[in-house]
């Protein structure tokens, strides 16, 4: 019996299935929506392979049985479908995780191919013209309109199918580097692929009016095979390696449409329910590629991109420096936070196995170690944590670019292993370079990053890498496999010491010189006498309630093995609890009076500017210390220095610039301000900081309001949030994340004004700005019981945030701390230096001193500000002298403005040789990076405008979709036969829970959803088992041939998925 006759198929018409049959289409279709389900999580993935697998067999079966099937299509199916199947679970059992993009590919093309042969054998079926209804009794003009249904979903199959196929074999052959990765756009593409389009079209109307079965027809449809695969062709060969992640999402795409398109042929739901499933799983994959590259879907399908060198973009300058093996073995034994971040580099050197091991190592030895993914490392979506997952890494420190991202900065080490554009910081801070707004991992924020790779050339974009020559960051050159196999080596041979020294910065070559702050009273185990080449001084500080030293012991014996004699003056540390012994157990002299430290030392150590009697002895010496040039006070004191003749540094003058942050000892010791301004509060507080409910009652928690949310407000939110406190805070800036990430609640002043200033620091506000400002400040002093105020500018009095009728409106028994005293005061109320019970109410503290009421810690933070500061000038002396030897020469190489002097040291040298030095102006800190938001074309990273992956413009609007979806709703409700909106019906259902299936799916689980997703494209046997009864030979020749490519994308994509999935495992330690 025929296919397609004027009676029936098999004595049934293929749109009116048995009453069971569809009940197993519908359970079929249940089980691969929760195949997808199980897929969006690594815990419940396994499950979601499996139920796949009962989905498919129970569809297969069901058709097998069917009364589609009769005669010999029993046995030609079993013929077909097991070779099939066992051909494509060897294939998927022998794969390597490797060449997982070309096995990906692979099915992409057989799942084209198996419907570009359906649609060709029911063509040569001559009874085809009958549509899927045969001779069921139907209005004529409904039955035309099925033909032509049938027909246009023929030659779609066909014309999807076979460009596919064969833009699959070519991504295929570039991704195995049968054919070379450039993209290789030809001449006049667009012109040829205009010609194409216009010939297929003219053939598919030939074919057409020769009708099904005939033989000009047939070679008409050959025809459009012949051009669907020369369109293929050129559509992937133009497109480069680096870009095969969204060409193989793209084909993926293809691959499903086609078997929409057979199942519309062959007006079968569950061939359209599947290939919707898998055709939205590439098509969502699409978008999530190109967004993480910030590029639309046409750029990428025109090709070309990163062919050559790319013209666009600031020059990168600077030297690249590269690390030892062994310094970098050492400074992952001390580190505490390492993060990895793999390329196509780990995979085309085979490393992961030996990247494994090295983690498996510094894991051993208490390092915490995570992975940071981005979605287009690799050739395919995922393929990272596949490598990953092989090589026994626990999937639950492999993390995705969003998760890892704002935990660079806190990281020690970040070692790059063969990537380059998706860590490129000029895609976040320069807006001309070609990967502009492309979101990258921000590796360069780390305090150290190692970046691993072959060449010093630039990535697939051809974007030189400003990061290979930043001051953090060291080259480790050499293939991945060798160079991590002698890591792991190295490590091997190491012990799992120095824990407690963990790098702060990469400024110094040398990472071991960074302090150890934990127990500044303890000394070394044997001192050995050394040599010494530079003279320092510590002196005892006389301004009145100073308690804290400018050098701790433990400090001054890291100073003496670099070579520098340091003098203290006799009971200096004493106030901070630091003894003469303690000095002298780590190699210091200790002398009874300043006049004698004065007449050795070099350079002196104090934190207040000593009094004129001092100064008067250190004429033509250094003298270090808080001075704070840009405010009065400070430009007073720089004035008597420069008249005693002495050579003053400003500790405070440090530029806000990243290779500066180790030596910045306002932000330690603001730290230490603003977590004892919330002691000092508490202690003045006469209620519960936590919420309590107890049996004497229940207790609100205290409302602490911080204003200002610098180092010290961060800090101060930091400790009350601790303590139990309910802390909302503000700040000029919009530092919302911070505040959010440290437990407070945010709010703003409703009042549109950039806050950002120069240096780093908050500018002064406008006057309208302020009123807005002032009315919102009253609102919340109303509800709260502490405020904290932290706001400065340099140079200029403390802004003014809360009036006194603010303060009238306090709760009683409320507490006012005030950090900015020390210019006048955030508060109008404010005493300097002074607490007191403001009318009998609410106490208001003003103190200028809260680091020093914490003189241990303070006084041991400044001290490691200041070991930062000489190791700055001293490691850049020569490779055998970086220590105390190179200090002097470099320090006064550097003092005069120059191209080349160090801005850290031109800043903070006030006066000499009794000339007063002008501050060089601060240099500008990078745009901010402007808050996320989901409008289109909303400014990216760096302020450069990020691109709709879709496209812009009218014609990706949903208002322009949602119009031209009601024009074709309109013709199909005029025209179009019910079998077809029924099967419309059910393909825009379906595209909606695919839709919505495939967006929870955890990117470490993307390669496994399209091998997945390829196994379900294997539905489309269906349509070879029903046509497999014809009584045409040229039909069953090529159903069966449908049949066995159909099943190798079953049998292969199952077993894969299986594989894959069975590597990934959970971090039991």
């Amino acid at each position: 019996m025929s296919t397609f006759d004027n009676t029936t198929v098999c004595d049934s018409n293929l749109f009116n299935q048995e009453d069971w049959l569809e009940v197993v289409y519908i359970g079929s279709a249940v089980l691969f929506i929760m195949a997808l389900r199980g897929l969006s999580k690594t815990e419940t993935a396994k499950w979601g392979n499996i139920y796949g697998m009962l989905g498919m067999t129970a569809a297969v079966a069901g058709a097998w049985a069917s009364q589609f099937v009769c005669d010999e299509g029993y046995w030609l199916i079993a013929v077909a479908l097991f070779p099939g199947l066992i051909i494509g679970i060897l294939l998927a059992g022998h794969v390597t995780m490797i060449q997982m993009p070309q096995m990906v590919g692979l099915l992409n093309a057989f799942g084209g191919l198996a419907s570009a042969l359906e649609a060709l054998g029911l063509f040569l079926d001559p009874n085809a013209e009958f549509g899927p209804n045969g001779s069921a009794q139907i209005e004529d003009s409904e039955r035309t309109a099925e033909v032509v249904i049938q027909t246009i979903a023929m030659f779609l199959s066909m014309i999807i199918g076979m460009l596919t196929f064969f833009g699959s074999i070519i991504a295929c052959l570039k991704l195995n580097g049968n054919l070379a990765s450039k993209a290789r756009v030809p001449p006049f593409r667009t012109i040829i692929t205009l010609i194409i389009m216009a010939l297929i079209v003219t053939f598919c109307v030939l074919a057409n009016h020769e009708g099904y079965g005939t033989g000009l027809g047939l070679m008409y449809m050959l025809f459009v095979a012949a051009l669907s695969s020369i369109w293929g062709v050129l559509f992937v060969i133009a497109i480069g390696g680096a870009d095969m992640p969204v060409v193989i999402c793209i084909l993926n795409t293809g691959s499903g449409f086609a078997g929409v398109c057979a199942g519309f042929m062959l007006a079968n739901k569950l061939l359209v329910i599947t290939g919707a499933f898998v055709g939205c799983s590439g098509a969502i994959l699409s978008v999530i590629m190109c967004e993480a590259m910030n590029r639309s879907l046409w750029s990428t399908l025109v090709g070309g991109f990163g062919e050559g060198a790319s013209s666009g973009g600031a020059k990168v300058e600077g030297e690249m420096r590269e690390i030892a093996l062994e310094e970098l073995a050492e400074t992952l034994n001390r580190s505490k936070e390492v993060i990895i971040v793999p390329g196509y580099g780990m995979a085309a050197a085979k490393a992961q196995h030996a990247v494994a091991q090295v983690t498996e190592i510094l894991r051993g030895r208490g390092v915490r170690v995570r992975f940071g993914i981005h979605p287009v490392a690799g050739r395919l979506p995922g393929h990272m944590n596949v490598l990953l997952a092989e090589a026994r890494v626990p999937y639950d420190i492999v993390l995705a670019m969003d998760e890892i991202n704002d935990d660079f900065e806190k990281t020690d080490v970040t070692i790059v292993v063969g990537a380059n554009d998706i860590v490129n910081p000029a895609a976040a801070e320069d807006p001309t370079c070609p990967i502009a707004g492309m979101p990258v991992l921000e590796v360069w924020k780390g305090k150290m990053t190692v970046v691993m790779k072959r060449g010093r050339g630039a990535g697939y974009s051809g974007v030189d890498n400003p990061l290979f020559v930043r001051e953090n960051n060291r080259m480790f050159f050499g293939s991945a496999k060798p160079k991590m196999e002698e890591l792991a080596g190295r490590l091997l041979e190491l012990t799992a010491e120095g824990k407690k020294d963990v790098v702060e910065e990469v400024g110094a070559p040398e990472p071991a010189q960074e302090p150890d702050t934990t127990d500044a009273t303890t000394g070394v185990e044997a001192l050995v006498a050394r040599e010494t080449y530079y003279k320092l001084g510590v002196l005892k500080d006389r301004y009145p309630g100073e308690k804290r030293v400018a050098l701790v012991p433990s400090i001054c014996g890291k100073l003496y093995e670099k070579g520098y004699a340091i003098y203290v003056e006799t009971n200096a540390g004493l106030g901070a609890g630091f003894s003469d012994e303690a000095y002298k157990a780590v190699g210091c002299e200790v002398l009874p009076d300043s006049g004698s430290l004065c007449a050795k030392a070099q350079m002196v150590f104090v934190i207040r500017p000593p009094p004129v009697d001092i100064l008067h002895q250190l004429r033509g010496k250094y003298c270090v210390s808080w001075v704070g040039r840009l405010t009065d006070a400070g430009k007073k004191e720089i004035e008597i220095a420069n008249g005693e003749g002495v050579n003053l540094v400003d500790v405070t003058a440090v530029p806000r610039i990243t290779i500066a942050q180790k030596l910045d000892c306002l932000s330690s010791q603001a730290k230490i301000a603003g977590h004892r301004a919330v002691l000092e509060a508490a202690h003045e507080y006469q209620k519960f900081f936590a919420p309590e409910i107890t049996a004497a009652g229940k207790y609100p928690p205290c409302r602490v309001m911080v204003l200002g949310a610098g180092v010290a407000g961060l800090a101060a939110i930091g400790t009350a949030v601790s303590l139990g406190a309910e802390v909302r805070a503000w700040d000029v800036r919009d530092v919302s994340d911070q505040v959010e990430s440290m437990g407070g609640k945010w709010f703003s002043v409703d009042f549109k004004e950039e806050g950002a200033g120069s240096g780093g620091y908050a500018k002064e506000s406008s006057d309208a700005f302020k009123a807005a400002q002032k009315a919102t400040f009253h609102k919340h002093a109303r509800e709260c019981d502490i405020i904290i105020t932290t706001a400065a500018i340099p140079g200029r009095p403390s802004p003014r945030l809360i009036e006194g009728y603010m303060v009238d409106s306090m709760k009683p028994g409320s507490v006012i701390v005030d950090l900015g005293a020390e210019g006048g005061g955030n508060c109008e109320l404010t005493k300097k230096g002074e607490s007191y019970l403001y009318k009998n109410n609410i106490r208001i503290i003003g103190y200028t001193d809260m680091a020093s009421r914490m003189a241990d810690q303070a006084s041991t933070m400044f001290a490691a500000n200041m070991l930062n500061f000489l190791t700055h000038v001293h490691s850049k002396g020569p490779e055998e002298a970086k220590d105390a030897r190179s200090f002097e020469s470099f320090f006064e190489a550097n003092i005069n403005e120059s191209p080349e002097s160090d801005i850290i040291v031109r800043s903070i040298v006030c006066c000499k040789d009794g000339q007063v030095l002008k501050m060089p102006p601060p240099p500008q800190p990078s745009p901010a990076v402007p808050k996320k938001t989901d409008a289109p074309g909303s400014p990216g990273q760096g302020g450069v405008s990020q691109v709709n992956a879709v496209g812009g413009g009218i014609l990706a609007s949903s208002q322009f979709l949602l119009l031209v979806s009601a024009g074709i709703l309109v013709i199909i409700a005029i025209w179009a036969p019910r079998t077809f909106i029924d099967l419309l019906m059910v393909f825009v259902l379906a595209g909606f829970v695919g839709y919505m299936l495939v967006w929870n799916v955890q990117p470490a689980l993307h390669t496994p959803l399209m091998s997945v997703s390829n196994a379900i494209s294997g539905q489309v046997v269906l349509g070879g088992i029903f046509m497999v009864s014809s009584e045409e030979v040229a039909t069953q020749v090529f159903a069966v041939a449908a049949i066995a490519i159909a099943a190798i994308n079953i049998g292969g994509g199952f077993m894969v998925t299986h594989r894959m999935l069975s590597m990934f495992k959970r971090d039991t330690s």
